[in-house]
């Protein structure tokens, strides 16, 4: 047994979540084991002092790889244990999920102080955890910043989505920019609903996407991104060749930003997923993302349900993604939409259909 699962949004679960007393149990139990490098215990009652039990499984087992405490709620103090626990010498731990839960201002500069020492985690989920300002600065200096030494070389991917930002201020922008300058070893970052306007973007992608050499999936859905920031999504996706996936989902490019993306898709190979749904793109962005998907062979995953499609959208969707489902086999690759059309008395309809981001297979370089 390597994997644990006792997620409490299971069907077997539901009913019968695991309760703080049950937590201590089972790391009890789990301390000298050898085994089981998976724990999930998301969607419970893991409270602060659970998370303390947590903190000790995590000192004393050398072999746990993967814990997702996500959608508990373990606050302040909860996440102070944990941190401790992580800025232990010897920690193995890599992967960390703390999503959902009410860590606060207190407990998210206490992880931010924890990344500073800690040299194992490659992972760390930190969304929708409550944090402000401080927290999201906090996290940002741990992870790069211009003179600054004591700085995390290890952590791979890290998503601090859905901070409390009460009105628009460019003080976090700043904060991640400066990160992403200065940080060599970071590849997934999440930034959905930090409420980023347009020149908030041109900040992000000029002081920071475009001065960093390792970020391969960036993901900015939900904020406030119009059509004016087209030419900056265009700057990104064709200067940043690294990049190979970016999710712009929920945002407002309408149809002037899906014809900045259509025009750099056949030019920028690297780009092999790209997420536009609910973007309010019109007839014009839907027909020129349709026939820019003709010379984008490249592309491996490309969702666009949730925009208004009328007959002339529809009908391009329909002749690229036919035309694109005949070529597979000289094309080297196949792409998985969320679209699926057809014709119904010599008119193209598109309905929903539902995908799997597993069934994506990218080209080995």
């Amino acid at each position: 047994l390597t994997t644990l699962r006792l997620n409490g949004n299971s069907k077997r679960l539901f009913k019968s979540r695991v309760q703080p007393m049950q937590v201590f149990s089972l790391c009890e139990a789990l301390q000298d084991d050898c085994n089981v490098l998976f724990l999930d215990l998301s969607y419970n009652q893991v409270n602060d002092l659970a998370a303390q039990a947590v903190a000790g499984l995590i000192k004393a087992n050398r072999t746990m790889k993967f814990i997702n405490l996500g959608g508990n709620c373990i606050g302040p103090l909860g996440a102070e244990h944990l941190a401790r626990a992580l800025s232990a010498p010897g920690c193995t731990l890599q992967v960390l999920s703390l999503a959902g839960n009410p860590l606060g201002e207190d407990g998210v500069m206490a992880i931010g102080d924890m990344l500073r020492v800690n040299t194992s985690l490659q992972g760390l989920d930190i969304s929708d955890v409550q944090v402000g300002i401080k927290g999201i600065i906090s996290i940002c200096a741990a992870l790069g910043g211009e003179g600054e030494e004591d700085v995390n070389r290890t952590l791979q991917a890290i998503d601090i989505s859905a901070p409390i930002i009460q009105q628009q201020q460019d003080t976090t922008t700043l904060s991640v920019a400066r990160m992403l300058a200065s940080n060599s070893t970071l590849k997934e970052l999440g930034l959905g609903k930090h409420r980023l306007v347009d020149n908030q973007l041109e900040m992000l992608v000029t002081y920071g996407l475009l001065r960093n050499n390792t970020l391969v999936s960036l993901d900015l859905r939900a904020n406030r991104l119009s059509g004016f920031s087209g030419p900056q999504l265009e700057r990104l996706v064709t200067e940043r060749q690294q990049l190979t996936s970016l999710n712009l989902a929920s945002n407002m490019l309408g149809d002037a930003g899906a014809r900045a993306l259509a025009a750099t898709l056949p030019y920028s190979p690297w780009l092999t997923r790209l997420d536009l749904r609910s973007n309010t793109i019109g007839e014009q962005g839907l027909v020129a993302l349709a026939e820019a998907l003709g010379l984008a062979s490249h592309l491996r995953l490309l969702l666009l349900w949730g925009n208004p499609m009328g007959l002339a959208a529809s009908r391009a969707l329909h002749d690229s993604l036919s035309s694109l489902q005949q070529g597979v086999a000289t094309a080297g690759g196949k792409l998985v939409t969320d679209l699926t059309t057809y014709e119904v008395d010599g008119r193209a309809q598109v309905a929903l259909l539902q995908v799997d981001g597993s069934e994506v297979v990218d080209e080995e370089e």
